[in-house]
């Protein structure tokens, strides 16, 4: 999958950009997300861009020495020279909702530390329909004659009564793809067949409409929906601030800067067919 992580956390990277006041050269910036029932795979640990090069981009730090806590036992990470982050390999490790987590990374002699909470899990997450029937469309010109797409939607809902933040991640569930845009279209949107899906930016919304056209091929689906927790919910409105308003984005790391969060899901599931 796209990494979903990666699009949804796409204005994180930025936290490794801005311009903040410490001049410790071996200071780093710690982007950390811990997920219900996905195990321990995107900790990333940077290095932190100098005010003499505030265009600059950060270093993926590969030496660090990364620990995870829960219940007064340690999880020691291990870097991932492929994806770049650092992961825990075994299976004894689960992140359950309400959990509490600490995090203690060591770079060149600096330690830093966060802790965080998973948060609940959403709450009567439903989708209106299992199936979105979609007709085979042979080419370009039936978008002429009509929109065979027109009645392809459906939609998936949940609970906001303390109207958190939630965000949505769609991804399909198959490696056997068939498109549903005929060859002289698809060959404009190839790029979206691999690694596809599709993730929304956070909010306090309670209903999700999802449109086969912005569905690549047949097939199953998954719809997850995750609860934001409260660093992650500081850290977006903070970027959805003014830039006069605020100097730096918030960090709930201690001797360094970053983010150390939490997310719960619940995930119902759909799938594309012919009539």
């Amino acid at each position: 999958m796209l990494n979903k992580t990666y699009i949804l956390l796409f204005f994180l990277a930025l936290i490794g950009c801005h311009q903040v006041p410490e001049p410790s050269f071996d200071n780093f910036v710690v982007e950390a997300y811990l997920f219900t029932g996905e195990g321990v795979k995107e900790v990333t640990i940077k290095g932190l861009v100098p005010l003499s090069d505030p265009e600059g981009e950060s270093v993926v730090i590969d030496y660090a020495l990364v620990t995870l806590k829960k219940n007064n036992k340690s999880f020691p990470l291990i870097y991932n020279p492929v994806t770049g982050k650092y992961v825990y390999e075994m299976n004894d490790l689960e992140v359950l909702p309400l959990d509490v987590f600490d995090i203690e990374i060591e770079v060149n002699g600096r330690t830093a530390t966060a802790s965080t909470q998973v948060p609940t899990i959403p709450l009567d997450v439903q989708i209106s329909k299992s199936q979105m029937v979609i007709p085979e469309i042979k080419s370009g010109a039936d978008f002429i004659t009509g929109d065979p797409l027109a009645d392809a939607n459906l939609t998936v809902s949940w609970s906001n009564p303390n109207n958190e933040l939630f965000y949505s991640v769609i991804e399909i569930r198959t490696d056997i793809l068939t498109p549903i845009l005929p060859p002289d279209v698809q060959k404009v949107v190839d790029d979206i067949l691999e690694n596809f899906a599709i993730i929304t930016v956070p909010s306090t919304d309670t209903v999700l409409t999802v449109s086969g056209a912005l569905l690549p091929s047949y097939g199953p689906y998954v719809v997850k929906i995750y609860k934001v927790n409260q660093e992650y919910a500081d850290l977006y409105e903070s970027e959805s601030q003014d830039s006069r308003d605020l100097n730096e984005p918030p960090s709930n790391i201690l001797n360094a800067r970053g983010i150390f969060s939490a997310f719960a899901s619940d995930s119902v599931t759909f799938e594309v067919v012919y009539p």
